[in-house]
């Protein structure tokens, strides 16, 4: 649930099992003012409702890049996941909800790249998938043209109501039964794409939202200091379970895939591979 733009420096926002930068177009400045009724529901489902806002299609904007409905919402606030929150500065993330795989051998999940994108886009995604599958995790990634676990579509996503561009947004963490979130959507905006020139910077935000669909948090999810914030962003009502071997102290500039606002680079660091290993 990732990834968006601030000023000069690209942040990016990534989502995960819901509907999931510069001010968003509304000529209604209350249009997307949350209720208490509202607050109470992200609240009660583990988000900070201080970084969430009601966007135009009736859902919710959480986290920056995570779009939820409120049946979503309302299915968060019945769990009670372990180990919610670990008490710590910003270190690797897993939610309580990961993939399921088998005992032996590798789970393919396959991935669909839709139309309407520029070649380079799917360049990126190739990437993007050879990075995770060069882990040799257990689980595979594999291109399809029709189908697919995980659908990427594009829509103009705009920006949030804090000023940021929104450059990809998950639907959700993986759900219940072990299967990855079903897929996420990049932007098609001007901002987006003024950043989303190169294959390198396509892999990067697929990397990143791809992460939230097999249930990893943002590093930054205490603070979100990648983005020079200072906002926890709750226990999502799928815990943040910290991943033994990764640093317990990093900075807003830290590398890795699943910083909250990006760092330019789609590499994985040895601590990504790490937290990947581990979970998977």
């Amino acid at each position: 649930m990732k990834k968006l733009i601030r000023n000069t420096a690209l942040a990016l926002l990534l989502g995960s099992t819901f509907v999931s930068c510069k001010k968003i177009a509304n000529t209604d400045a209350n249009a997307n003012a949350l209720s208490q009724d509202e607050r109470t529901m992200i609240t009660t489902a583990g988000f900070n409702s201080n970084w969430a806002e009601k966007t135009a299609d009736g859902n919710y904007l959480v986290e920056g890049d995570m779009l939820l409905s409120a049946a979503q919402l309302n299915e968060l606030a019945g769990t009670s996941p372990d180990h919610e929150l670990i008490v710590a500065n910003e270190e690797h993330y897993r939610t309580t909800r990961i993939v399921s795989t088998p005992a032996t051998g590798q789970r393919i999940i396959t991935v669909r790249l839709g139309s309407g994108f520029p070649s380079y886009y799917s360049t990126g995604l190739d990437q993007a998938l050879a990075r995770y599958n060069n882990l040799n995790l257990k689980i595979r990634f594999q291109r399809v043209t029709s189908g697919g676990n995980i659908v990427i579509t594009g829509a103009n996503l705009g920006t949030t109501s804090t000023g940021g561009c929104i450059l990809g947004q998950a639907s959700g963490f993986p759900t219940a039964s072990g299967n990855p979130s079903s897929g996420f959507t990049l932007s098609t905006s001007s901002c987006a794409t003024s950043y989303l020139s190169t294959a390198n910077k396509a892999d990067e935000v697929i990397a990143h939202e791809i992460g939230h669909c097999i249930g990893f948090r943002h590093t930054d999810y205490m603070n979100r200091s990648s983005c020079g914030q200072n906002a926890n962003e709750g226990s999502a009502g799928v815990g943040a379970v910290h991943i033994p071997g990764t640093p317990t102290t990093v900075t807003g500039s830290y590398n890795s895939w699943m910083m909250a606002c990006t760092n330019n680079s789609p590499a994985f660091s040895s601590a990504d591979g790490t937290a990947l290993n581990y979970v998977y």
